[in-house]
């Protein structure tokens, strides 16, 4: 595994936030790929993980991770097992219990080398319902949670034939890929930027194993079955209005119930990868207001 090489990373880095490519070993041996973004000065904020979603990977968000360590908060962008520029095991993980516990080792890694007692958790589209999930069950270390355009409640699956054939796949062959129903650019964004970029990413991810499907499944189930009020760590949902992914209503009505009433949710004008908006000052805005645990109006 190598460092995001420029056509991966949708933004140029900018010269005033350190940034360094570090490697963190998961509780089975494996090893992926950090990005560690560090504040021009001293950090006056927790610091954060940062979770990317199920095709992505950190270079999609390298533009608002500089954006928070501005705002004063050390923010470490984590590579999902098999995705991003790993070129073995690409779009697998043996389970859902493997997936939270290599969020698990993120936030020790986050801790260890912060020295700080909290963090804050930050999770786009896919890898917001993967820290939603986490939040559930680990919440001590947690200074406040933000998900943005959270696959919680989709408005695009495969279908009923393929989830058939997944269940099949994942008791004869549980490495057999399928693809992402999420091939299609135009569902990500309206920039045509933004969208040949996509087009040219060579590590974004086209398919993924049964067994990985199946594990999204199995969190999608935790979520839906968690009792009501069961996230009390504070929580921002941030929600793209022209989203074609996420069902926004359902979404925000399940974190609704999830939080006891309690979460913060903003509506940003923008497609579901927000952060590739032509102004993204919005978004940056709002992020860093939500990760600090502040408010803010978006249309105001």
């Amino acid at each position: 595994m190598t460092w995001l090489d420029e056509a991966a990373l949708a933004r140029p880095l900018e010269a005033d936030v350190s940034v360094a490519c570090e490697s963190l070993v998961l509780a089975d041996g494996c090893q992926t790929l950090l990005l560690r973004h560090r504040p021009p000065g001293a950090a006056t904020g927790p610091p954060v993980l940062y979770v990317h979603g199920i095709q992505s990977h950190p270079g999609w968000f390298v533009g608002s991770a500089q954006a928070l360590a501005r705002a004063g908060h050390e923010v470490f962008q984590v590579t999902r097992r098999g995705s991003g520029p790993a070129r073995t095991g690409r779009g697998d993980a043996a389970s859902s219990g493997q997936l939270l516990d290599d969020v698990e080792s993120a936030v020790r890694y986050v801790l260890d080398q912060t020295k700080a007692e909290r963090l804050s958790l930050l999770g786009v589209s896919w890898g917001g319902k993967l820290l939603a999930a986490y939040a559930l069950t680990a919440r001590s270390a947690m200074a406040s949670l933000t998900l943005v355009a959270p696959g919680i409640v989709p408005r695009v699956d495969v279908s009923v034939r393929t989830k058939l054939a997944i269940a099949a796949a994942r008791v004869c062959c549980p490495g057999r890929l399928f693809d992402i129903p999420l091939n299609d650019v135009a569902l990500f964004t309206d920039n045509p930027v933004m969208r040949a970029y996509l087009r040219g990413d060579p590590h974004r991810l086209h398919r993924a194993s049964a067994r990985f499907l199946v594990a999204s499944a199995v969190l999608d189930r935790a979520i839906a079955r968690a009792p009501a009020g069961s996230l009390p760590v504070p929580t921002t949902l941030i929600l793209a209005r022209r989203d074609r992914i996420i069902d926004n209503a359902a979404t925000r009505a399940e974190m609704d119930r999830l939080s006891g009433g309690a979460c913060e949710v903003l509506e940003l004008n923008a497609a579901h990868t927000i952060e590739f908006e032509p102004d993204v000052r919005p978004f940056y805005d709002s992020l860093c207001k939500a990760v600090a645990g502040g408010r803010e109006d978006p249309d105001a």
